[in-house]
């Protein structure tokens, strides 16, 4: 078939949709909204979905949802996303969940995932699995997040890596988050592992980092050096910031050098330190100011209170005038 017949063909048949739909008809209707979003008609898509889903289609309910939420009115799409899971839309129950969720109501965003899930939705599987492991609930949220990383879901595989980890099997974790990192973008989930890690959820950025660092994102290492050194397991942080530095990380050799301090271990802490420095690395400046003034080398200690002012760095400017004046009481 030539190009203009093609052409004159879809002429007819958006005349006879057009047509069919304003005689009431629901699917033409649908198709209409359909053929506007595509051309980028906002206004005309939403004003066919919604007499598309007035007349009861249920793909046209969860177009319409989108829509309204996609142009910021997520009250208005909860509606219409009611609607469509109410008629067994599970793709609409995933994002019921999900709108509940975001406004605090984590009974009502479960309850929904779980719908969802129970109907083999994917993503509501992931969702459910994380809010579970956020709660405690272990045992059911490996069920559902194996059920999620089974079907490929790298959420999935993130959250299974978590509660593998908090029940004490690593080992078994070790190759999903391999997977996840196969099947993410490496600063995709170090910027997941950030997220989770300033809520304070530090099992699932640890969980994030492990498969960052799979993916081989060369900040994977560090972040997860930081999130096991906050958790108090200094070996394992140790470990992951020595990969972190082999690779030039001015951060981990600080953090190695922390370490170092921490176990009385100045010589150790000391040599961290001045690589870091050499590195541009501002808190082993002030880092190696303290150990100069605690060793009473005033002068060593004032150059590199010095070198972190010189930055704008507050804690080196606070140490510099703390300097002078315990020099001044002396």
């Amino acid at each position: 078939m030539s190009a203009e017949k093609r052409k004159w063909n879809t002429r007819v048949d958006d005349y006879l949709n057009r047509k069919a739909a304003e005689r009431g008809h629901v699917i033409a209707m649908a198709r209409m909204g359909s053929t506007a979003l595509e051309r980028g008609d906002l206004d005309e898509a939403e004003a066919w979905f919604r007499k598309a889903a007035e007349g009861g289609d249920r793909v046209a309910m969860g177009n319409l949802a989108h829509l309204l939420n996609e142009r910021g009115v997520p009250e208005k799409a909860e509606r219409w996303y009611r609607e469509a899971a109410t008629a067994g839309d599970s793709h609409a129950m995933s994002h019921l969940g999900k709108l509940c969720a975001r406004r605090g109501d984590t009974a009502a965003a479960e309850d929904w995932w779980r719908r969802a899930a129970t109907e083999g939705r994917v993503e509501a599987m992931a969702e459910l699995a994380r809010a579970l492991h956020r709660r405690g609930e272990l045992e059911e949220a490996e069920y559902w997040a194996g059920e999620a990383a089974g079907a490929g879901n790298v959420e999935g595989m993130i959250t299974l890596g978590a509660v593998l980890c908090a029940t004490g099997r690593t080992a078994e974790a070790e190759p999903w988050w391999r997977k996840a990192g196969e099947g993410a973008d490496a600063s995709a989930l170090c910027k997941l592992g950030h997220q989770a890690q300033r809520r304070n959820d530090l099992a699932r950025a640890e969980s994030c980092y492990h498969a960052a660092a799979a993916a081989g994102a060369p900040e994977a290492a560090v972040r997860l050096g930081l999130v096991l050194h906050r958790r108090g397991e200094l070996e394992a942080a140790e470990r992951w910031y020595l990969k972190a530095a082999k690779r030039g990380d001015a951060a981990a050799m600080t953090n190695l050098g922390v370490l170092a301090n921490d176990r009385n271990d100045p010589g150790e802490a000391t040599a961290w330190y001045r690589k870091a420095a050499e590195l541009g690395s501002v808190p082993a400046y002030t880092n190696l100011g303290r150990l100069a003034a605690d060793h009473g080398n005033f002068q060593e200690a004032e150059h590199w209170f010095r070198a972190a002012a010189d930055t704008g760095d507050q804690a080196g400017l606070r140490d510099l005038e703390e300097l002078y004046r315990s020099r001044q009481r002396f």
